[in-house]
């Protein structure tokens, strides 16, 4: 028996048109109920299990959104921030009945593809860069839905769900100078995001608010990975021995520096205090659990998800441009007083 049946070859047997079949398969009512029938028939008879896209390439909608993380495979699945924005985000997508074309890379051309062939209904695009900007401004051109999480201030007319990075960096590096820490040093995100700019912005600006000196080789550029979280505190500590706490961009970096401390002898947060951000599931289950800036990420990907589809089910909607997350600072056993 046939396997490989297309909707063309279904419209041929059934003596309808493609557009047809397409409305059939998406339980369009618009369709005599003898029509209906007569292609389903078919359908069940060569066993045909439409894909989103050859259920939608004929109707108005895919039922398909492009997911599009602008970075490596690699960098991204290995970092747990991005795992919790893709769950939030393919729960909501599941909910809704949507389905979902992930992509990856710092070249959006086939993101810019799916959108010029139809194939997608809209697109979720996770911490872009401004290198992404031409591709950022196609999709827009195109009238195709967009919504990126993640402050895209390059391109401020995109619907974007973002963080307060700004705020968040205040807030860590705050809470270390009321336990009488003046020498912090920060390990940064990579400055390519424009989340590191905002929170290293924060760290600069509050130390400075509150007396305390910074000096250049006190901050290093990290690479949001356990790796770099050992290397970047080692470098940090050995430049400046007298450092009692670190402020560090990302969770799954402080991770890292946690592991180094223990191995340079120190005590968390008996010798030294440690700050995260994110708060990804695992923060909570190390020892000691990581204080860190909670930016709901979970909640990020689920809201980011839920505006994008609504845009795509209501052309007319009038969605807020920039739509900011609050974040707070979540206490736990890494942060304790300074030493005397």
């Amino acid at each position: 028996m046939k396997k490989n049946i297309t909707i063309s070859e279904i419209a041929r047997e059934a003596g309808v048109s493609k557009s047809t079949v397409s409305r059939v398969l998406n339980n369009k009512p618009d369709v005599l109920p003898e029509t209906k029938e007569r292609v389903r028939k078919i359908v069940r008879k060569y066993n045909f299990q439409p894909s989103a896209y050859a259920k939608g390439i004929y109707s108005k909608h895919t039922n398909m959104i492009g997911l599009v993380i602008p970075h490596g495979v690699d960098w991204t699945l290995k970092n747990h921030y991005y795992a919790e924005i893709q769950r939030g985000i393919l729960h909501i997508t599941q909910d809704r009945g949507y389905h979902v074309l992930l992509m990856y890379g710092r070249d959006l051309q086939e993101a810019v593809n799916s959108v010029m062939q139809k194939r997608v209904d809209g697109v979720l695009m996770v911490s872009p860069m401004e290198e992404n900007k031409k591709y950022i401004d196609q999709i827009v051109k195109s009238g195709t839905p967009l919504v990126t999480i993640g402050k895209v201030d390059f391109c401020p007319d995109v619907v974007q769900y973002c963080t307060n990075n700004y705020r968040g960096a205040c807030l860590a590096v705050e809470h270390l100078q009321s336990l009488g820490h003046k020498r912090i040093g920060y390990i940064n995100g990579p400055l390519f995001l424009p989340s590191s700019r905002e929170r290293l912005r924060g760290y600069l600006d509050t130390m400075a608010a509150n007396g305390c000196e910074v000096e250049d080789d006190m901050i290093v550029e990290g690479r949001n990975s356990l790796e770099s979280g050992r290397f970047s505190v080692k470098k940090i500590f050995d430049a400046h021995p007298d450092t009692t706490a670190f402020f560090v961009a990302s969770d799954y970096m402080a991770i890292g520096a946690l592991e180094q401390i223990r191995l340079m002898g120190k005590r968390v947060p008996e010798d030294i205090s440690l700050v995260g951000f994110d708060n990804i599931p695992i923060s909570g289950e190390v020892t000691p659990a990581l204080t860190t800036i909670d930016q709901q990420v979970y909640e990020k990907g689920k809201i980011g998800a839920d505006m994008l589809l609504d845009m795509i089910e209501n052309k007319n909607i009038a969605m807020e441009k920039n739509r900011e997350i609050a974040c707070s600072l979540l206490v736990r056993g890494s942060t304790g007083w300074a030493k005397k």
